[in-house]
């Protein structure tokens, strides 16, 4: 496997990092339209291949997927790019900045016999996987309620909220070890920085 890599600011170099750990890639490629980054990245990682034109990713045969973790808005247009050159996709959360935007992507993905992969790491640490184990064997009775509380937030997105941001963490555990559907949802905030809320608080109700 082949595999790009769009993005090598916050949380790209962590991609380049695992992807070129894994056996089964055998190339990475590194795009971004920062020369500074994509210098120290190399720099980092000596075997990585780095590329500043988004099309040399798109129009490489060999390349099978594309990751992508550029900023939130640029989601969509990126993947849709992807997709339509016939790469599978591995993207952030949030995978977009909509519903609708999600909903074409994944019809897209369908109609091209396509991977779409959404990056919810949260799911596949050991901790989450043993609560799902304790709550698949009943150990711990009946559920009647899921409290998460999310600190420490890194960077501070400039173009979307910190419910869009980083509520899809808490969202994905709830879905993974519930496996129930979300019936209701409720969410308040304060946006004090950046004119979006930075403080918030969601309540999901399942069936």
């Amino acid at each position: 496997m082949k595999v790009g890599i769009l993005g090598l600011g916050y949380w790209g170099p962590n991609l380049v990092r695992n992807f070129l750990a894994n056996k089964q890639v055998r190339r990475v490629v590194g795009c971004d339209v920062n020369t500074d980054r994509l210098n120290s990245t190399q720099d980092r990682f000596p075997s990585l291949s780095v590329t500043s034109d988004y099309n040399v990713l798109l129009k490489d045969p060999s390349i099978d997927a594309i990751a992508i973790a550029t900023p939130v808005g640029l989601h969509y247009e990126f993947a849709r790019a992807a997709l339509e050159a016939g790469k599978h996709i591995w993207v952030e959360k949030p995978f977009t900045t909509s519903v609708a935007e999600a909903e074409k992507l994944i019809e897209l993905a369908a109609k091209k016999d396509l991977i779409i992969f959404v990056d919810h790491t949260f799911i596949y640490t050991d901790a989450v996987r043993k609560i799902k184990e304790l709550i698949d064997q009943d150990d711990l009775g009946e559920l009647m309620y899921f409290d998460s509380v999310r600190v420490n937030l890194g960077l501070f997105q400039h173009d979307v909220n910190v419910i869009w941001d980083l509520a899809p963490h808490d969202l994905s555990i709830m879905h993974y070890l519930l496996g129930k559907k979300v019936s209701a949802v409720s969410a308040n905030g304060i946006a004090n920085y950046y004119n979006h809320e930075n403080v918030a608080h969601l309540a999901v109700y399942f069936d």
